[in-house]
């Protein structure tokens, strides 16, 4: 079997497994969250490298999104303080990639804009969230490696 088709079957296989989980077993995790951050693992290049880069960066743009969240409420909610508050986080997530481990940029841009685009009631949420996309970090660099030893053995 070529790598492009165990890789196909390893990620067709894992996200089955992946929503059966996280719907029907631990419902406060996000499939959608997950399955972003498992598009980033591949996208900051995979590997190990990958997994460290997409995890890092997602988190850290949780962090971002999560501050400017709790920002906004106290210095008014109005829709300047969001437009600054944006501004300065995604000064902040750029300038931060000068840090080898932060440096995927478009991963913490993800990171927050799934922040921003879930719900979050509690601190459980965001925590919640958190795991999703650090789990999906790691079903990347699952997949990968699944793909890697089938693909060799054939």
């Amino acid at each position: 079997m070529d790598m492009l088709m165990a890789l196909a079957v390893s990620i067709g296989v894992l996200i089955a497994v992946w929503t059966y989980i996280a719907v029907g077993v631990v419902a406060q995790l996000s499939v959608w969250a997950a399955i972003v951050a498992w598009g980033c693992f591949f996208a900051a290049g995979g590997k190990m490298q990958g997994f460290q880069k997409t995890v890092a960066a997602n988190v850290s743009g949780l962090i971002y999104a999560f501050i400017a969240l709790q920002l906004v409420g106290l210095l008014g909610g109005s829709s300047a303080v969001l437009a600054i508050l944006v501004g300065v986080i995604a000064f902040l997530m750029v300038l931060q990639s000068r840090i080898a481990l932060l440096s995927f940029i478009p991963g913490a841009f993800i990171g927050a804009a799934v922040t921003v685009g879930s719900k979050h009631d509690t601190a459980t949420d965001y925590v919640m969230t958190a795991v999703s996309l650090i789990l999906g970090g790691l079903l990347g660099y699952v997949s990968e490696a699944l793909a890697g030893a089938v693909a060799k053995k054939a």
